[in-house]
């Protein structure tokens, strides 16, 4: 994303900022609409429609995050929860191998996941058959956990530092995006280091869903500060195909029922029913999993 160059001043004349919000870390459209209140600092993109944090501040994941604050929010740590964990990802490699096409044997793939945490998802695919699987994460915790115990290659740097002498028919990047700083940057290199043909998976919030749309002021105070972007199933479609991906399928991931019903309440098991079969259809959900073809 290049930078907007800054217009002459002249005399002691203020510059005039541009109308309304920030500019889009995605599509770099400016004006923004604020999604809650005056003084929000989160903005709705007018162009690519992108939610995203105009306060955004990146945070450091040590092994407090995969011990006590997993285990704050799920009651384990991630260690522990690694069966749960790897029927997820056995759950999204099957979808990612039926896209792409290739019938097994799948030694001749190549793999990268990125933010791969405790490798749970890289052992899915080595287990799967897959040829090369590698993983790039941040937590240096994570990535001696996973060499130790599953002797997998993972690279210990950000993403956008980590150095490739190959590409690969698929990466994966489970909640990740939303983390990064500079979205569209990410975005295109993925693309690059893909193969022809090549799926890029991911999973991401999305504003889209219960919390967002009926608990506004909630989801405006409960938004984690390191949460760059939030997409919706329509914008996540759009910006792939505008960036290049020719076909993009997106599914709705998290179900939350009760955040609509209360779950004491006698219509909780009719609706929570109703529900179940209706927001996949239209992939109405707290979170989202797009699977991508480039």
């Amino acid at each position: 994303m290049s930078r907007q160059k800054e217009g002459k001043r002249t005399g002691s004349t203020p510059a005039v900022p541009p109308p309304g919000g920030p500019a889009c870390p995605l599509c770099a459209a400016p004006g923004g609409k604020p999604v809650s209140g005056r003084a929000c600092r989160f903005f709705r993109c007018r162009r690519c429609g992108i939610v995203f944090n105009s306060a955004y501040r990146p945070l450091h994941y040590d092994e407090r995050y995969f011990l006590d604050d997993y285990r704050n929010q799920y009651g384990k740590t991630y260690a522990e929860d690694r069966d749960a964990i790897r029927r997820l990802a056995d759950a999204r490699l099957k979808k990612i191998l039926a896209l792409h096409g290739r019938k097994p044997p799948h030694s001749a793939l190549g793999l990268l996941d990125i933010g791969s945490a405790l490798g749970f998802f890289m052992e899915s695919a080595r287990d799967a058959g897959i040829g090369r699987v590698r993983g790039v994460e941040i937590s240096r915790y994570a990535c001696d956990w996973c060499r130790r115990e599953s002797g997998l290659q993972v690279a210990n740097t950000p993403f956008e530092n980590a150095e490739f002498d190959e590409t690969f028919d698929i990466i994966s990047a489970w909640y990740f995006i939303e983390h990064c700083e500079h979205p569209r940057e990410v975005i295109e290199r993925i693309y690059a280091l893909l193969n022809p043909a090549g799926i890029f998976a991911f999973s991401a919030p999305s504003v889209f869903g219960p919390q967002f749309l009926f608990d506004r002021n909630g989801w405006v105070e409960s938004h984690p500060e390191d949460h760059r972007i939030d997409f919706s199933p329509a914008s996540a479609v759009r910006i792939l195909k505008r960036m290049g991906f020719r076909a993009v399928m997106v599914r709705a991931a998290g179900m939350h029922p009760d955040r609509l019903v209360h779950r004491a309440s006698p219509f909780y098991r009719p609706f929570s029913l109703l529900y179940g079969r209706v927001a996949p259809l239209l992939r109405f959900s707290d979170t989202i999993e797009v699977y991508a073809r480039k």
